[in-house]
């Protein structure tokens, strides 16, 4: 999607110039982040079309450290939505079309884990336990009319069943790899578009994570080269999954301070920022325009967008306040908060604002950004970890 080279004017494609140009693509992100996980794609490409509008000669460094910061099918479906092209995107489901069934997935990839622990385990059980679950799912699949799902797990089944066959079993394996690689892209993907199905999925992925690491090089090596191939892409898939995992775990909480008691914060990300005080002058024009238009301007645009009202009613805003927001005025108790403040590099962006209950959220922010920066003078800096709230609402949540 990106060549960061292209605006540089340099040849090094690694990493942004300066820590303002990873901070605007975290603020793009966090304006995007989704409370259930993962990002709105659409948002974030209208958010990349404004950094590409507003500042082009650094687009491609921001775009390169959004990248950084998604996953894979992430990166697929926003590379799609800014080139417009919506054919290779997952197409909306037909009036009478299911979500993923996470019980089958579930136990796609819990016979995965079995057929790999099987290349391993001088014993049949694996084997064995797998060909008892394909027998029984192909039973459920005949009684319910689904005749090539059937069929489906009675052939896993009988390669379970060869694959406790001394020398054919390896053979038996080895054509199933391909499935296997299939079964954990389709499940990574069933959890990026639906986060919901996390829950009921990563059990189940670990068990093929752990038993995919298991596996002796020795036995890998012994595959066939489209064999070594499907296994390095699962691995590839599973490290990235549970590393973007971990690092959503290690994310978004952040205790400030309130009235002398600690406030903890979820949803707020602790962003690495080079703090720099702005002049005076430029601070204030800038505040001057979000007072007089930016303000009222962001307010209605929320109020304007069906799926926005409905956050701001999941926030707990009832009709009242959101008729006063689609008014241009901040309903009571609430506040449009800059995430990186005007007082250092932060901007007028929409993607920098967010609508912030005042007491204890806004107020813990402010604490914040005092206790950090307020001793700073005009053109001093400061590298901090600063606080900035996902969204355009926060909390989410009531």
């Amino acid at each position: 999607m990106v060549d960061p080279a292209r605006s540089s004017g340099t040849d090094n494609p690694i990493g942004p110039p300066s820590p303002q140009l990873a901070t605007q693509a975290q603020l793009a992100i966090s304006a995007n982040r989704l409370p259930g996980g993962g990002v709105d794609v659409p948002g974030l490409a209208a958010s990349v079309e404004r950094v590409r509008q507003e500042n082009p000669e650094a687009a491609g460094w921001v775009e390169a450290e959004i990248d950084r910061n998604l996953s894979p099918v992430e990166r697929g479906d926003l590379a799609r939505a800014l080139d417009g092209d919506t054919a290779g995107a997952t197409p909306p489901a037909a009036a009478n079309d299911t979500a993923p069934n996470p019980v089958e997935l579930g136990l796609d990839l819990t016979q995965l884990a079995l057929d790999i622990t099987g290349i391993i385990e001088p014993t049949p059980f694996s084997d064995g336990g797998n060909t008892v679950i394909s027998a029984g799912r192909a039973i459920g699949s005949l009684f319910s009319g689904d005749f090539g799902a059937a069929g489906g797990h009675a052939v896993n089944g009988v390669l379970s069943a060869a694959g406790m066959l001394p020398y054919l079993g390896d053979a038996a394996k080895a054509g199933k790899v391909g499935k296997w690689a299939q079964t954990v892209s389709d499940a990574v993907s069933a959890v990026a578009t639906n986060p919901a199905l996390r829950g009921a999925l990563e059990p189940a992925l670990r068990q093929v994570k752990n038993a995919v690491d298991a596996i002796p090089q020795g036995a890998i090596d012994a595959l066939p080269s489209s064999a070594r191939d499907a296994i390095g892409r699962m691995k590839g898939q599973l490290d990235e999954f549970f590393g973007a995992s971990a690092r959503q775990a290690d994310e978004g909480v952040y205790r400030g301070t309130v009235r002398g008691q600690t406030v903890e914060l979820r949803g707020v990300d602790a962003v690495p920022t080079n703090y720099v005080k702005r002049d005076r002058v430029e601070y204030q024009a800038l505040r001057n325009t979000f007072d007089s238009k930016v303000r009222g301007d962001f307010l209605r645009d929320l109020a304007s967008d069906p799926a926005k009202v409905d956050a701001l009613r999941r926030a707990g805003l009832d009709q009242a306040a959101i008729d006063r927001i689609a008014s241009g005025r901040v309903p009571q108790g609430w506040q449009v908060h800059h995430k990186l403040p005007l007082d250092d590099g932060g901007t007028n962006s929409f993607d920098n604002l967010v609508l912030i209950k005042n007491d204890p959220h806004h107020l813990a922010l402010t604490n914040a950004q005092r206790a950090l920066v307020g001793d700073l003078t005009v053109g001093q800096s400061r590298q901090i970890d600063f606080p900035i709230p996902r969204g355009f609402v926060y909390p989410p949540t009531p």
